[in-house]
């Protein structure tokens, strides 16, 4: 199993990080996800977050400096479109070497695991998904609620989700394979790994160097991906 290592210092700066974690989380500027990680060295951690979710990041920073806290308070998982990253921080006892002499150092290690194709189905006694009746974003400081049907597309955006309206985009805390489960079916297709479309807002099927791209109703028509995937379904759903 790949892992991931990503060490900070006790301003919850990033002082190193190895190839397999840049891979899972990904370059902020926009390079290759093997480059090199430089833009992420020197990083605050909280910048990797929106501010509504800082207050967890820091009790799992604090909880892997306090030896009393348990295991599980300094352990969390994230749910990503197809897979889920499982996450451990722990506070390193620092020695000579250290990247900086005589201050504490906290490792967070990352491991990713995949849904098996094999996996047994969900019990059929288990609780149905409740459908969602409204979407909550941020806003400024607070919440709030979006009708779906005024969402054009959603977009994943790490374990978080962009949601884009013909008013703007706003951030859902909700990962977007969840998002996908609870929203209505006849509206919300999932076009790509990382996009689902409000069909109802979609105005054109566009083909883009052999791929097919939706074109929504919003202000700049903006395109949404299809992947080579999920093109038969989409064509059969379509009836294209």
């Amino acid at each position: 199993m790949d892992v991931g290592l990503v060490l900070l210092d006790t301003g919850r700066r990033v002082l190193a990080i190895n190839p397999a974690a840049v891979r899972m989380l990904g370059n902020r500027g926009g390079g290759p996800p093997n480059g090199p990680p430089n833009d992420l060295v020197g990083a605050s951690l909280h910048d990797l977050h929106p501010p509504s979710h800082r207050a967890k990041v820091e009790l799992l920073l604090a909880a892997a400096n306090d030896p009393a806290a348990p295991a599980s308070a300094c352990s969390m998982m994230v749910a990503l479109p197809d897979r889920v990253l499982v996450l451990k921080a722990s506070a390193l006892t620092p020695g000579g070497g250290a990247p900086v002499s005589g201050a504490p150092v906290t490792a967070l290690v990352l491991m990713e695991t995949t849904r098996l194709a094999n996996a047994a189905p969900p019990s059929p006694s288990a609780d149905p998904v409740e459908p969602l009746v409204k979407l909550p974003v941020e806003k400024g400081q607070g919440l709030v609620l979006l009708d779906p049907a005024d969402a054009v597309y959603l977009q994943a955006d790490g374990h978080y989700t962009k949601v884009h309206t013909a008013e703007g985009s706003f951030l859902c805390a909700l990962p977007l394979s969840e998002l996908g489960a609870r929203l209505d079916p006849r509206s919300f297709v999932r076009t790509h790994r990382g996009y689902i479309v409000n069909l109802r807002h979609a105005r054109a099927v566009e083909r883009r160097d052999g791929r097919a791209v939706f074109i929504m109703a919003a202000p700049g028509a903006p395109r949404v991906p299809v992947s080579r995937a999920r093109a038969e379904a989409l064509k059969k759903r379509l009836a294209l």
